[in-house]
């Protein structure tokens, strides 16, 4: 060292620093460990420095200015600082969805209502069946609501069945309809012939009640009653009425596969006529006839029919359909022919053809 100075560039920073001691307040120039007055020792905190951007003079790092040029630090050029590590917090779930969450519930109540569904349709079936009604199409929404089911489609299930219920109450609802109006035909029967027509009257008005109360399997029991009733006090006109009835859906049923009933008409026409002047013996004698007549030709054209209906269905199954239905329906068609209940085959067939159309 040299005239009490420190060599190199760090020496004159020593003599500009300045400042008075703390103890005793002597002025001090330059960096000393103690004073030189007082003897206290002096401990020398080092201060963080950065370079001013303006004129390159060193100053503390958290200096707002240089002290040096007046520029005026903005944060971007303050001392760079460790970066802040993040939080972590923990993970909330999103709400759920309130249209998932309904269809979810909705899936969920489907599922229960399903069997008591099934539950409520399978009596309105058998009776229907047990009163020779034609339900056809409740009976293929019920196969499509169990292959839905199987494919664990259940909302899908649940509309087929539903929408069964809807047709087999319609059915039986129509099949009441018809009977009272026939109970009221023949309460005027009963009394064209002096008879008292009281007791077919209260029935028609219990049919009317219980169907009102959902007592669908009562109604039908109360028509039959009535019908036994009125045996009574009509005579042979019920058994000659039902060959006509009989004799009509025949030739209407027939005619969809172009059978000749000319002939039947004919009779069936001559039947009503003896029927409307209280002639009922001769009303069920050509009620017969027409029917025999039909009877006829019916095998044959039958058989014929049964052949169409099984190529129709070997090339929808060859075009991957699904004729589960119509496999059912051939075969019931095919027993009843062979059988000779050829009217009950020509229901089947014509169920058939109306099952093909939906493939």
């Amino acid at each position: 060292m040299t005239d009490g100075k420190t060599s190199g560039s760090s020496g004159n920073d020593a003599e500009d620093f300045e400042f008075d001691c703390p103890e005793c307040g002597v002025h001090i120039k330059g960096e000393v460990s103690k004073c030189p007055k007082c003897g206290v020792e002096f401990v020398i905190e080092e201060v963080a420095e950065v370079q001013c951007p303006a004129c390159g003079k060193m100053v503390p790092a958290d200096a707002k200015a240089c002290q040096s040029c007046g520029a005026q630090f903005e944060p971007e050029n303050a001392p760079a600082q460790a970066p802040l590590q993040p939080v972590e917090t923990p993970s909330v779930p999103p709400p759920p969805d309130p249209a998932a969450l309904k269809e979810k519930m909705d899936k969920e109540e489907m599922r229960k209502r399903f069997p008591e569904l099934v539950a409520e349709v399978k009596p309105l079936l058998a009776l229907a069946n047990e009163y020779g009604m034609n339900v056809s199409e409740g009976r293929r929404l019920i196969d499509k609501a169990v292959r839905a089911g199987k494919d664990n489609d259940v909302v899908t299930a649940v509309n087929y069945v539903k929408e069964c219920k809807t047709s087999i109450i319609a059915a039986l609802n129509g099949a009441l309809d018809h009977d009272v109006e026939y109970l009221e035909k023949l309460a005027s029967v009963a009394k064209s012939v002096n008879a008292s027509p009281a007791t077919l009257l209260d029935s028609i008005k219990l049919i009317n009640e219980r169907r009102a109360l959902g007592d669908m399997g009562g109604a039908f029991k109360e028509s039959a009653n009535a019908r036994k009733q009125a045996e009574k006090l009509t005579g042979k006109y019920i058994e000659a009425n039902e060959l006509c009835e009989g004799l009509e859906k025949l030739i209407q049923s027939s005619e969809r596969f172009y059978v000749d009933v000319r002939e039947a008409r004919k009779l069936l026409s001559e039947a009503k006529d003896a029927g409307d002047h209280g002639d009922w013996s001769m009303m069920a004698i050509l009620a017969r006839k027409g029917n025999d007549e039909i009877l006829k030709t019916l095998p044959d054209i039958l058989l014929s029919e049964l052949k169409k209906a099984k190529t129709l269905l070997l090339d929808a199954k060859a075009k991957g359909k699904d004729v589960t239905m119509i496999v059912k329906l051939l075969k019931e068609a095919g027993n009843a022919h062979r059988q000779m209940r050829y009217e009950e085959s020509l229901e089947r067939l014509i169920e058939f053809k109306a099952e093909s159309k939906h493939l």
